[in-house]
């Protein structure tokens, strides 16, 4: 069957021979912003919290806060729900971490020097971006244009290149940046190669710690481009990204190296095809080779974990003229990962984390916005997702273990009712939104949607492995997938809104998130951790209700300064078992003033969490965690139109906190998650030639 559906995807793109640059009814533009909860903005203008990845720059966007298990690799969270909840894309590429203690989610391979912007959709609000994600939509990009324009009535032409180079520091953990950008028109051809490289030692916490949290990484792209005589655009991108000896003091073992190579070909046809005004295709691969062992960076034992995570696909998105979109996408991920000692220097085989676990998904999709007033908009769309999933080696014996030979289908059914083994399933998906929006002014609006998603488990919920040595009959940190788990259903119910009140501009939403077989790991023994084969951490399916709102107020003072304040606030309930959901933000936000010009911004920020005493330790939760307030201080210049100067202190008094989601810390008892950096000094300078 997979190979039916790449066939299928195959034939479309050359018998159709589209593609689509200015598909602008599918690009998410400022102006929708606020009505559908959508945010594309240019990176520089919100890193002002000097961010060290992808998922910590999300960060300053209102509702998405991170897990942090070490100083890099920060797991984004949208209203309560990240990574496998999350459809995220590279400059169009799919990629899919090789921990399955989810180290590296996506986000972690975007150093974002090398992006332009940054595109959010919360929740359930487009059916175009791929099956489930039911949290929402992030997309890094990079927007790379001609540079060299002729005109018919001269040889005239603009500068045929561009070239930026930067440094970044910051004082906590010596952590350092440097950057390249360059750009090459050849008439309405261009060539981009850009590069960084960065490095951080342990950061130290507001009360002295060190967790382990040093990174190093660099991260190289090239973009090939030609502009069409009808105005289409062709474009070829390679990206290389490395990550060596990455520390996480949140979990039992360090990054050794992670090697990244993703392939994009994008065709993006502007003149009509057929019925279509135009059309986008885009076709990706992303191959991902990673080591984990807990004894390079640390003095534990000798446990070692090689993995991969290889995921290929494409897309095709046809616009009317009528506003309608009509699509088809596929992708297929292959996961492997083994588990292995080393005793006296020889490497023994213990099991396979993922079983050579397979996931292939097709898509078919359809999505409208039609206009039924020249104020009232109603926005449809409706998807149907086959997914097809397999372990492929849950049968095969790992071989000589030490104390037990163990396969992935024995673990299974081991630790669930009955025989339990993984072989191929299939899934057929439904999704879809209804979304009516009134606009009363330029800046006044309301929505209300309504929306079905339906989410396949991945390949960890399905067939994670992970099995232990008996030591006087207790077994260590069993972690066991469970090929049984049905698929996810979310019906959400969203309101939103924004005005002009009392002269700041208003804009929030309020979602209730119902939840049919959510999946939700748990100790089989449901009580405290005692280190026994009981109380390995296995999934189930439970009913579970999220909500929660956002609010934003921005008001001008004077035509200078501006003040901004965010507040979110998630709440999330396992109603089978009657708990608090696991991994769930209280109340939290930020409130901002700014002062700025065309050339300089000056800016003082206090961010804020109440304190969170609903949780369960049985899940994921290391229990209550206290409230806080951190300030942050930051500036930028630009003497000329070709320098920037900006710098900042974080987290001004030196506090000690940790964020709710924090992961507990491995490596200290003294601490009951990964702290926070405490204060650091924090620059970066840039030339743009």
């Amino acid at each position: 069957m997979k190979n039916i559906y790449i066939f299928c995807l195959m034939t479309l793109i050359i018998s159709t021979n589209i593609y689509a640059e200015d598909l602008t009814d599918i690009q998410i533009t400022a102006p929708e912003l606020s009505s559908q909860d959508l945010t594309n903005q240019a990176i520089e203008d919100i890193n002002t919290k000097n961010a060290i990845d992808g998922g910590d720059l999300l960060r300053s966007i209102n509702g998405i806060s991170t897990i942090r298990r070490g100083g890099h690799g920060l797991d984004p969270v949208v209203r309560g729900q990240s990574d496998q909840r999350l459809n995220s894309f590279l400059d169009g590429a799919v990629v899919y971490g090789a921990c399955s203690s989810k180290m590296d989610p996506a986000s972690t391979y975007v150093n974002i020097e090398n992006y332009d912007s940054i595109s959010v959709i919360k929740g359930s609000q487009s059916v175009l971006y791929g099956p489930g994600g039911p949290g929402g939509v992030v997309r890094y990009e990079r927007i790379t244009e001609p540079l060299t324009q002729y005109t018919k009535d001269s040889n005239t032409k603009s500068q045929p290149y561009k070239l930026k180079i930067g440094q970044t520091f910051d004082s906590n953990a010596e952590a350092k940046t440097t950057i390249g950008d360059f750009t090459l028109g050849l008439g309405q051809a261009y060539f981009r190669v850009n590069a960084s490289y960065s490095e951080a030692g342990n950061y130290e916490t507001g009360t002295g710690l060190k967790p382990l949290t040093e990174y190093e990484t660099s991260n190289y792209s090239t973009i090939l481009g030609k502009r069409l005589d009808d105005g289409s655009k062709l474009e070829f991108s390679y990206t290389d990204n490395s990550q060596e000896n990455i520390g996480f003091a949140g979990l039992a073992m360090d990054i050794v190296y992670s090697y990244t190579d993703i392939y994009n070909l994008k065709y993006h046809r502007v003149t009509p095809l057929g019925p279509f005004s135009s059309m986008k295709v885009e076709l990706f691969n992303s191959d991902m080779d990673h080591l984990m062992d807990n004894y390079k960076m640390r003095n534990v034992n000798t446990m070692r974990t090689p993995a991969a995570s290889d995921t290929y696909g494409g897309r095709i998105i046809g616009a009317t003229d009528r506003g309608m979109k009509i699509g088809v996408d596929y992708e297929h991920n292959t996961r492997d990962a083994e588990q292995n000692m080393v005793i006296s220097g020889t490497e023994r085989h213990l099991a396979y984390l993922w079983p050579g676990a397979e996931i292939s998904k097709l898509g078919f999709f359809i999505e409208k916005d039609n206009k039924m007033s020249d104020l009232t908009t109603m926005s449809y769309g409706l998807r149907f997702d086959r997914v097809e999933t397999d372990a492929t080696r849950a049968a095969v014996d790992p071989g000589t273990a030490h104390m037990a030979q163990v396969t992935a289908n024995s673990l299974y059914t081991a630790h669930y009712a009955g025989t339990v083994t993984a072989g191929k399933r299939d899934f057929n998906n439904f999704s879809g939104f209804l979304r009516f929006k009134k606009d009363y002014g330029p800046m006044s609006s309301a929505y209300i949607s309504l929306s079905r998603n339906e989410r396949t488990p991945d390949a960890t919920e399905l067939f994670n492995a992970k099995t232990s040595m008996a030591m006087g009959g207790k077994y260590r940190l069993r972690h066991i997938g469970n090929p049984n788990i049905n698929s996810e259903v979310h019906t959400t119910l969203e309101l939103g809104f924004e005005n002009m009140i009392m002269g700041s501009h208003v804009n929030g939403s309020l979602y209730l998130n119902d939840v049919s077989d959510y999946i939700t790991t748990y100790r089989a023994s449901d009580g405290t951790y005692d280190n026994t084969v009981n109380d390995a951490r296995i999934y189930k399916n439970v009913d579970a209700t999220i909500w929660g709102y956002e609010l934003t107020v921005k008001k001008d003072l004077t035509s200078n300064v501006k003040t901004i304040f965010n507040i979110n606030y998630t709440h999330g309930d396992d109603d089978t078992q009657n708990r608090p959901l696991a991994q769930i933000m209280p109340l939290s936000g930020d409130i901002s003033l700014e002062y700025q010009t065309s050339s300089v911004n000056y800016g003082l920020r206090a961010n804020f969490a109440d304190t969170q005493d609903r949780f369960d330790s049985r899940v994921l939760d290391s229990g209550r965690t206290g409230g806080y307030t951190v300030y942050d201080l930051y500036a930028g210049f630009e003497p000329t139109p070709n320098i920037r100067f900006t710098m900042g202190i974080s987290n001004l008094t030196d506090k000690r906190y940790a964020t709710h989601l924090n992961s507990s810390n491995s490596l200290d008892a003294t601490a009951d998650r990964v702290d926070e950096p405490g204060r650091s000094f924090w620059g970066s300078l840039i030339y743009d030639f």
